[in-house]
């Protein structure tokens, strides 16, 4: 079975055990079962929409700001992503003129690209949260464990929009159901055998983590923590669980804007703390916390209601259209911006995300016999 895996010397946690399990996937998961209970049908009443429309602006819309914040924050960020951080943005404004300027022609297509790959970030998180997790609890994934949950990650979600894509000629390839903020966009017409096919990669390579992870178990004689399946269980029950709860559906992008919130948090406090000398305390923790929040939101508005719904329309462009090609571009730079920024082989990405928030507030006690 091989030599036990040296326990780390990190705490597990971010914050602690109650906390971390909650914002992770705990809370999403309770309210699954909570939704599940009161709205059993495929739509979302009006107290469901109202309350996903509050939680967006104080949760969804300051998560797509905290990453461009991380990366344009800093001199130093942008130097070291330049193409991402000054190429990228153009690209991404060429696709929205163009959007904008061919409503027929192009704006079907950006909404496309946004939509597929939406759910494909969705999995890039998960999987970089569990590989976090692991690093802390000290387990040492072999390369083929790594791609094993990575199959079943990503499988999740393309078991589901595959599912999606499948042409129907009783639907034919423009879908009423395929419309976001009035822009019609298309199906793939795939093919319906990729379902199951899709299906049963998705759980191989969960079987194959699973001995994994058991294997490990007997090998450390002891269990591995629990949350680092947490990512992973949730966004199966994200996506194929509860893929036709509509209820439940309208808080999925809440619940992955809360992980990556925390992420991005302890992230700034912590680099910030390093950067700047900053000797721990609770006033610092509290003080950087508003700060970046007030930012987030700020920034959050501004990209998903004043440049929409205010600034496009003033400048003769449908409101529906401009919501349309606004989200989908904010969107899509960000699922650019998150594949250069998040990359843990990198060691000034890897090292802050292994603090706990009690290094933030309180200094190190001194060692024993030392001066």
């Amino acid at each position: 079975m091989g030599t036990p895996d040296t326990p780390p010397a990190r705490p597990l946690y971010f914050i602690n055990a109650v906390a971390d399990y909650a914002l992770v996937g705990g809370v999403s998961i309770v309210a699954s079962l909570v939704l599940y209970s009161l709205y059993r049908t495929g739509t979302a009443n009006e107290h469901v929409v109202f309350i996903t429309a509050q939680l967006s602006w104080m949760c969804n819309w300051p998560h797509f700001a905290a990453s461009s914040y991380r990366l344009y924050h800093s001199r130093a960020n942008v130097r070291q992503y330049p193409v991402t951080a000054l190429v990228i943005p153009w690209v991404v404004l060429a696709g929205a003129v163009g959007a904008l300027a061919y409503p027929d022609v192009i704006a079907p297509y950006f909404v496309k690209l946004f939509y597929v790959w939406s759910p494909y970030h969705f999995s890039g998180q998960t999987f970089g949260i569990t590989m976090i997790y692991a690093r802390r609890a000290g387990f040492k994934m072999t390369d083929w464990e790594r791609r094993a949950v990575a199959t079943f990650i990503y499988g999740t979600f393309i078991s589901q929009t595959v599912r999606s894509e499948v042409f129907r000629p009783d639907r034919g390839l423009w879908p009423q159901e395929n419309i976001f903020e009035g822009v019609r966009y298309p199906v793939l017409g795939l093919p319906e055998w990729v379902v199951p096919f899709a299906t049963g990669v998705m759980w191989g390579g969960g079987l194959v983590f699973l001995l994994g992870v058991a294997r490990w178990c007997l090998r450390n004689r002891r269990l591995l923590p629990p949350i680092i399946l947490l990512p992973a269980v949730t966004q199966y029950i994200w996506f194929v669980v509860t893929t036709h709860w509509r209820s439940f559906q309208f808080f999925v992008p809440f619940f992955h804007s809360l992980q990556y919130m925390l992420i991005a948090w302890s992230m700034q406090l912590k680099e910030k703390m390093d950067r700047e000398g900053i000797a721990p305390s609770r006033r610092y923790v509290v003080a950087e916390s508003l700060r970046w929040g007030l930012i987030n939101l700020a920034g959050g508005w501004f990209l998903f209601f004043g440049l929409p719904s205010w600034v496009l329309p003033r400048l003769g462009f449908e409101p529906g259209l401009s919501m349309a090609v606004v989200l989908s571009a904010v969107q899509i730079h960000h699922f650019f911006v998150d594949g250069v920024i998040w990359k843990l082989k990198s060691p000034g990405v890897a090292s802050p995300l292994m603090m706990n928030v009690a290094d933030l507030v309180r200094r190190p006690a001194p060692v024993a016999g030392g001066s």
